[in-house]
């Protein structure tokens, strides 16, 4: 087999392991994962919730890496850092900037009160194509604009998976019962908020996962495989059958 076939079988085979897109959970507020979040709602209601999201965002209970990405209190707390110690978990307590590469080095990233760039955002979008996972906390009053620019700013990485934040802060303060049969909220059966940003799903693959009064305080967004065209079924199909005979050749050889 020459080297040229060689690399068309493993750039289709490549192609069909990237079909797979990552996963979003974007909470309305950002008091839920802080240290006065856990004591609010119990420790045991906020762990079970963090392990979850990691466990969604992930595919693991543990040993993966994830990136906390942020200043802002509600993800620099030690209770948070506690509740994910199974993982392999990167947090300065700063915000640094990031490109795609960056990001990829991980299978999550958590986000709250971020002043992100387009370059920013644009990289975040092909993360989350690329397979990778963004935990976003809303609410935070940190970034430029008030309510309508924290908006407006998450909602350019929100809209293309189906979700979107309200432009104004909600009326809801304080413990809040779950009432969703979620995966994400096992375990869970109230989390604490202070005003944040309503969040809304406009599109398949976006879920409300908890609300109050209609209004959504925790979604979600799963992406599903795309189904290759039929050439890149035959590329594939003509990869498997290549890298076959390429092991049988390599090995008498």
């Amino acid at each position: 087999m020459t080297r040229a076939k060689f690399r068309l079988i493993v750039g289709a085979l490549a192609l069909a392991g990237s079909a797979f897109g990552g996963s979003i959970i974007v909470d309305n507020d950002e008091w839920t994962l802080s240290n006065a979040g856990f004591t609010m709602a119990g420790a045991t209601n906020v762990t079970n919730f963090a392990q979850n999201a990691a466990l969604f965002l992930t595919g693991a209970s543990g040993g993966k890496s994830i990136w906390i990405d942020s200043s802002n209190f509600s993800l620099t707390g030690t209770d948070l850092q506690t509740a994910l110690g199974a993982y392999t978990l990167t947090d300065t307590g700063t915000f640094s900037d990031f490109t795609l590469p960056t990001l990829q080095g991980y299978q999550a990233v958590f986000l709250a009160g971020n002043n992100l760039t387009a370059a920013d955002l644009n990289a975040l979008i092909a993360y989350v194509n690329s397979g990778g996972s963004v935990y976003v906390a809303a609410g935070t009053g940190a970034i430029t604009g008030g309510a309508a620019g924290e908006a407006a700013q998450w909602n350019v990485l929100l809209n293309p998976f189906s979700l979107n934040l309200a432009s104004s802060y909600n009326p809801f303060v304080g413990v809040f019962p779950t009432n969703s049969t979620s995966s994400l909220l096992n375990g869970v059966t109230q989390l604490f908020y202070e005003n944040g940003n309503s969040v809304n799903t406009t599109g398949p693959g976006a879920q409300i996962t908890s609300q109050a009064s209609g209004q959504g305080l925790i979604a979600t967004f799963t992406s599903t495989p795309s189904v290759p065209e039929p050439s890149t079924l035959l590329l594939i199909g003509m990869g498997m059958a290549g890298l076959g005979l390429y092991r049988r050749n390599h090995r008498r050889s």
